[in-house]
């Protein structure tokens, strides 16, 4: 039987290096919207950042909490080594899951 987690709708939010601002903008609208339902978890693939900015780990932070006060899932993925180190050292990824890890 199938749990209600892994049957959850995901949003899934992508941040650039060349749209951070954008980005950024448009995962904290993401996070509104799935605050207000709570029925999608919230997935954000950092894969196309080179380098999180300390604007870009800030608006990962205030996503996470907000996330986790609603009890909504929020993961980050697709963090390769230049990331995975400042990520992980933020809490932002969850080694144990190797979808965050890439």
């Amino acid at each position: 039987m199938a749990t209600q987690e892994t049957c959850q709708p995901v949003r899934t939010t992508t941040l650039h290096d060349a749209s951070l601002t954008h980005d950024l903008v448009a995962l904290r609208s993401t996070v509104a919207e799935v605050l207000l339902t709570r029925n999608e978890s919230v997935l954000v693939d950092v894969s196309d950042l080179s380098r999180p900015s300390s604007t870009a780990v800030a608006a990962l932070l205030w996503a996470k909490r907000s996330c986790a006060r609603a009890g909504v899932r929020f993961r980050v993925r697709g963090a390769w080594h230049a990331n995975r180190d400042v990520l992980g050292l933020c809490g932002l990824l969850t080694m144990s899951t190797s979808e965050d890890m890439s």
